[in-house]
Order: C-alpha cells, then sequence, then structure tokens
C-alpha cells in the first residue's frame, strides 16, 4: 500500500471517530436538557430495598389488632443538593409543617439521605410532589428560553449562556435530590387494646435493618414470620418500580391469629382498669383461659401503654410495658390450699364426715405459730377450704409425706413454666423435699414460700375443671400467609399432659369451691342464677430487707370457673398491693363477677333478671389473709423462706446488655430485653432498682432510646 493510500485511511479512521464522539456528545446533551428529566445520578444509592408488608394480628374472630398500612417518608440526599440556600427556601414554603431548623440540619450533613419527615401525611406528600414538578417545570422552560435566545454563535455571549442554563441544571438536579420513601406504618386499630401482650415495633427502623422489626411481646416473638421479605431492585429511587401488588404479595409477611377474643379482652380490661382506679394499687391483672382447649381468651394487664406512642414520655415507662400476667411471680396464698387438700383427698388420708379442731385461730406447728385470720373450732376438710383455714389446712396436709406433697405440688405444673407460647414467662423452681425445714410443709401448703405466675395457676385449676388435662397454655393459635416465599399454614396445637385423680378427688374440690362462694370468703364472686365456684388469696409480700412478710403489702386474688359445674371458662384476678385494709375477697372477687355477668352471654348463658337481697357479708369473712409464722422461742416472725428465694432487684441502667444479662443471673433473675442488642447500654428497668421480687422474676431492660434522626 503506498503513502496516498495509508493517507486516505487514516482520515477516514479520523473521521469516524470525530462522528462518533459527536454522536455521544449530543446523546449526552439530549439525555441532561430533557424536559422531563427527573432522575437524580449524584450520590444517591440505586439499590432499592423493598420490605414486604408486615403481617396482620388478628383476635380469633378475625378482627385485626395490629396491621400495617402504607405511608411514605420524605427524605433528601444532602450531598446531592448544590444551592443550599435555595432548597432550604423551598422546603420551608412547602413544608410548612416542619420547623426549618430541621430542614436547615438535614441540608447541612455529609450523608446521602437524611429523612425530612417520617409518616408523611398524604397531602404533605402530594403537596410537595406537585411543587417540585412545576418548579421543574419552570426550570425546563428556563433553559429552553436561554438556549432559544439569538445572541450569535461562539465568543463571551455563547459562555454566558451555558454557564446560565448551568446553573438551572444543577438547581433542576437539587430537586431530583428529593426522595419517597414507601413504605408501612404499624398501626393498632383497637388502640390500648392488648397493648402489653401484643408489644410493638420499631417505626425508626431503616429499611433493609437486619435487627427486629418487633421490639416487645407478640411482634418481638414472632418476629421472623411477621416481617415481610427484603428485596433488593437495582432501580433509582425516585423512579416508579412497576411491580403490582400481587408481585409483592409473595414478599408480605404471614399473619398471626390469636385465642384472644377482642369483645372479652376489653371487657376485662375495662373493668380492671375500674379497680385500678380505685384502688391505686401497684399492678393488675387477669387472665381468662378456656378449660377444654387451654386457650387464652384474655389477658389484661393493667398500667398499660399506646403502642403506637410508645416512645412519647407517658407512654416510655417500662412498667406500662410489662405482661405481669407472666413475668412477675407471687406468692399465691390461700388460692394454693385446693391442691394440698385435693392430694388428700386423691390419696385417700380423709374420712367421710372426719373433722379437726381449728384451736381458736392459733396452733403451734412445731416450734412455729401459725394464725388464721379469724377463730375456728371444729372443721370439716370442706369447712377448711371455704373458711380458708390455714390451721386446717396444715393438719390435713401434715398427712402426706414431704415427698409426696411435693410432687403433687409439682404434677400440677408449678415450679416451672407453663410453656405458655409468649415472651417473658417468669418461674421459680419449689424447693427439693429433701431441703425442706420443719417449717415448709405448713406453710407451702397454704402458699407461702413459693412463687407462682398467673398463668400456671389458670392452666392447674382448668386441670381441675376438666376432668385432669393439664393443658400447655396457648396464645397464638395459627400462622398463616408467605415465609421465604413459601406458602405456610401452621396450627399450633399443643400435645395435653394427663392427671389422675382417684374418689372423685377433683370434682369434690370443685364443689368445695362453689361453697366458697355461696357461704365463705367470695360471697361478692356470686351471680344470679349461675353456680360461681372459686377461691380467694390475700398473700403477704416478703420484705428482704426487714426479713419477714409485711402486714401492709398485700397480693389479693380470686380465680374460678363459671358455671361451676361445667365451665366456659376459668378466670383469674390479681391486684397487687392496693391501698388500704383488701382482701381477695373484698377487691379481686368482685372484678370477676363484673367481667362475667359482662361476658356470660357470649357463651349462651345467661344471668336472672332480678337478684335476690343478700344479708350483709361480714367482714370476717373475706379475711382471708394468708398467716405468718411466729418462732416460738422469740416471739419474733421467723424467717419462712429458704435464703435466695427473694432478691433484691440490682441497678441494670447504664450497663451492657452482656453486661447486665451475665448481673441478672447473679442474682437469680431472668431478662427479657426491650429494644435493640446491638451494642446498647441498658437505659431502663422494671421492676425498679430496691424492689423485692423472687427469684426467677423477669426483669424488663429497655435499650430502646429515642434516638430519632434530629432531621426528623
Amino acid at each position: 500500500m503506498n503513502p496516498n493510500e495509508y493517507k486516505k485511511l487514516y482520515i477516514f479512521a479520523a473521521l469516524i471517530f470525530l462522528g462518533f464522539v459527536g454522536i455521544v456528545g449530543r446523546i449526552y446533551f439530549i439525555i441532561r436538557d430533557h424536559p422531563n428529566h427527573v432522575e437524580y445520578e449524584g450520590s444517591a444509592p440505586r439499590i432499592v430495598k423493598i420490605q414486604g408488608k408486615r403481617g396482620t394480628i388478628y383476635d380469633r374472630n378475625g378482627t385485626p389488632l395490629a396491621m400495617s398500612e402504607p405511608k411514605s417518608n420524605i427524605a433528601i440526599d444532602p450531598r446531592g443538593v448544590t444551592y443550599k440556600k435555595e432548597m432550604t427556601a423551598f422546603l420551608i414554603a412547602n413544608m410548612p409543617q416542619l420547623d426549618p431548623q430541621v430542614i436547615e440540619k438535614a441540608l447541612k450533613r455529609d450523608s446521602n439521605f437524611q429523612y425530612l419527615q417520617r409518616d408523611a401525611k398524604y397531602e404533605d406528600v402530594s403537596r410537595l410532589k406537585q411543587a417540585v414538578k412545576t418548579k421543574i417545570k419552570d426550570v425546563n422552560s428556563q433553559i429552553k428560553s436561554i438556549r432559544s435566545r439569538k445572541e450569535g454563535i461562539g465568543g463571551e455571549k455563547d459562555t454566558q449562556k451555558n454557564q446560565e442554563a448551568d446553573y438551572f441544571r444543577k438547581i433542576r438536579d437539587d430537586f431530583a435530590s428529593i426522595i419517597y420513601e414507601n413504605g408501612y406504618k404499624r398501626v393498632y386499630p383497637q388502640g390500648k387494646l392488648l397493648a402489653n401482650v401484643l408489644g410493638h415495633t420499631n417505626k425508626y427502623k431503616i429499611v433493609g435493618d437486619k435487627q427486629n422489626d418487633g421490639i416487645e411481646g407478640i411482634e418481638w416473638k414472632y418476629d421472623e414470620f411477621l416481617s415481610g421479605e427484603l428485596k433488593e431492585i437495582n432501580k433509582n429511587p425516585n423512579v416508579h418500580i412497576p411491580l403490582s401488588e400481587d408481585d409483592l404479595s409473595v414478599y408480605d409477611g404471614a399473619d398471626v391469629y390469636l385465642t384472644i377474643d377482642a369483645d372479652i379482652q376489653f371487657i376485662a380490661e375495662e373493668e380492671l382498669a375500674k379497680v385500678m382506679e380505685k384502688s391505686k394499687a401497684k399492678w393488675g391483672s387477669v387472665v381468662i383461659m378456656e378449660p377444654s382447649s387451654g386457650k387464652i381468651l384474655a389477658m389484661a394487664n393493667n398500667p398499660s401503654f399506646d403502642p403506637e406512642n410508645y416512645g412519647s414520655p407517658e407512654n416510655s415507662d417500662p412498667a406500662k410495658h410489662r405482661n405481669f400476667a407472666v413475668a412477675d411471680l407471687f406468692e399465691p396464698g390461700s388460692t394454693f390450699k385446693v391442691f394440698s387438700i385435693l392430694a388428700v383427698l386423691n390419696e385417700n388420708l380423709s374420712k367421710p364426715g372426719e373433722t379437726v379442731f381449728g384451736e381458736n385461730g392459733r396452733f403451734f406447728f412445731g416450734k412455729n405459730l401459725v394464725r388464721d385470720s379469724h377463730p375456728n373450732q371444729y372443721m370439716t376438710i370442706r369447712d377448711v377450704i371455704v373458711t380458708s383455714s390455714n390451721i386446717g389446712t396444715i393438719k390435713f396436709a401434715d398427712r402426706l409425706s414431704n415427698k409426696q406433697l411435693y410432687e403433687y405440688f409439682t404434677m400440677f405444673g408449678f415450679g416451672q413454666k407453663s410453656g405458655i407460647n409468649i415472651a417473658g414467662e417468669a418461674s421459680r423452681a419449689i424447693r427439693k423435699y429433701d431441703k425442706w425445714v420443719p417449717i415448709d410443709k405448713g406453710n407451702l401448703s397454704f402458699g407461702q414460700g413459693l412463687s407462682v405466675n398467673m398463668v400456671q395457676m389458670v392452666r392447674a385449676y382448668s386441670a381441675l375443671y376438666n376432668g385432669g388435662v393439664l393443658w400447655q397454655p396457648v396464645i397464638v393459635d395459627r400462622i398463616k400467609g408467605f415465609k421465604d416465599g413459601k406458602k405456610i399454614d401452621k396450627i399450633i396445637a399443643p400435645e395435653p399432659k394427663r392427671l389422675t385423680f382417684k374418689y372423685n378427688s377433683d370434682r369434690q374440690i370443685v364443689s368445695m369451691m362453689e361453697g366458697v362462694v355461696t357461704e365463705g370468703t367470695a360471697r361478692r364472686a356470686q351471680l344470679n342464677g349461675v353456680e360461681v365456684g372459686g377461691k380467694t388469696g390475700t398473700a403477704q409480700i416478703y420484705d428482704v430487707k426487714a426479713k419477714k412478710y409485711s402486714w401492709n403489702r398485700v397480693v389479693c386474688s380470686f380465680i374460678g370457673g363459671v358455671p361451676n359445674n361445667n365451665p366456659a371458662f376459668v378466670m383469674m384476678v390479681a391486684i397487687n398491693e392496693p391501698q388500704g385494709k383488701e382482701y381477695g375477697g373484698t377487691i379481686a372477687a368482685p372484678v370477676f363477677k363484673a367481667i362475667s355477668e359482662r361476658i356470660l352471654p357470649k357463651f349462651g348463658v345467661f344471668l336472672n333478671k332480678k337478684e335476690k337481697d343478700k344479708a350483709k357479708i361480714p367482714d370476717m369473712i373475706d379475711e382471708d389473709k394468708t398467716g405468718t409464722a411466729i418462732a416460738e422461742e422469740s416471739g419474733e416472725e421467723s424467717d419462712l423462706v429458704a435464703e435466695g428465694d427473694y432478691v433484691r432487684v440490682p441497678n441494670f441502667v447504664g450497663k451492657d446488655v452482656s453486661e447486665a444479662i451475665k448481673l441478672a443471673g447473679l442474682n437469680s433473675l431472668e431478662v427479657v430485653i426491650s429494644g435493640s442488642q446491638l451494642k446498647n447500654k441498658i437505659a431502663g428497668q422494671y421492676p425498679k432498682v430496691g424492689s423485692t421480687v423472687s427469684a426467677g422474676t423477669v426483669v424488663t431492660l429497655e435499650t430502646l432510646k429515642e434516638e430519632k434522626d434530629e432531621n426528623i
């Protein structure tokens, strides 16, 4: 090939290269100056994270208790904004609901993503979008006008035109830095109903954060099922992602169905709130169980909180979030006597019509003096239950060996967790019978020196009523929906444990409990035309500092079934530390009655319209306080509990989560962490520092500080 041909080839290649550069340049300017340009290609990430909708929590009748509804968050990319002052002025003018300082701080951040407003109202988002659209349209008009001006080609004037156009292009790109993040907001359509059981979610959690959405309760326990699947799409966050609801539904969380009946729950909470307001008690709780299935129909707690506004000052106290029905241990007192007497009947250690002497209310058991709240003389085994006699209970229970009595208590599930399928259940083992001191047999027989939670008690009483089926209690009944893209339909049906009753011992106890209501300590639980059975309890609270039981601090309770011969439900009411002189029969039994009157029609049971006149109930009948043993030699109240049965709650605040968990273990306490456990310190706790609690009690440790983004 001659030199001229090489020269022609080089010229041809150069022309092709210049043509390619020209085409690329033209494409760039077309894209840059497109009148509908709204995308921002700056520092904002192109990976969009979409979280499937969180599953709904329903009651047994399909009433939604917790659900997710669409929401929008308004954010901005501060690094992508060139003219901060212009953007600030624009946002202030179009987001009047926000403090201008919030906007200014957000724009000063060295970040590519800052929230301006979470859970923004629909009208606020629409107004801002329209304002941005109008602004971009105006800017595009300005750019078009500049480019169409006829001021010659080249020279200083052409440069000035380009500079003006660049200025408006940057303004336009600034508005492409506003980000609309679509997601879901957790709402609780029934307000505070069941809040202490449901828990709440972290409304400040960023999409894609690997920590749980659920913070407490069922929201936390079943977070792996409720949480929607995270989907990542390589798109600009300002561009609509063309996915239909059907496309996204497979990423939604599963729905959780509870055994709770919202109507019964509402009534229980309302009646409990009335007595709490009147008594100024520390806490109160109601648990209602279906004895034929072990399903929990209601679990009311007071105090409570608003789960949608959990971080507000009036809702942030950890005590208000606590599920007292499972997390707090207490001595059952006289409600426990039925299990001691049943053991005697089941072992055939009492003859029909046999009586024991009540010692006129004062009796030495070994070297310890045991008292009844009122004097009794000769009593049958039925009289012991009806009058709630400590002395009579001890005399009959002493016929059993320590081992027998211990085995009956554990047979009913005491000293071990009930296994209810929610988080935070507290439990403390009963001391082994071979380690009992002489008085232990006596005080354990009437419910002193051991600790229970309310679910354990309702479960055990249900076994008395249903012929000996000890159910594992359930509150979550079914999980239905999608999990990891696969369809699931999980029904929770735990296996029951069968107990053996001989000599109709269970029916004898049920009959005695009816006598407690008709003629004994629980007359205030009577219902007109419907048989009620149950047992009262007024248990003194042990004072670790004073090393004795308090005369002023008590847990008042009543537990029973309605109708007594074939109960639709078993209910326990517990009121902890009411002010004034109160007993189980005076404060807990009336709550039981009020709730039963309102919920029985749901079970097809109706009361008589006119109530018969009743004789005044003597005060002494209601005085069923668990007695205190007194040492014979010194006359001082004896320490009825072994060292370590009660502890004082240490200070967890300020400690790391791992350190706090270790400290709890050293003090024989269990913990539930409320909030993030990732590199967090404890910010609050319940029970409070220095409180006296049973060993094995659950302590709620609050790590969730309201560390809201300061740009929100």
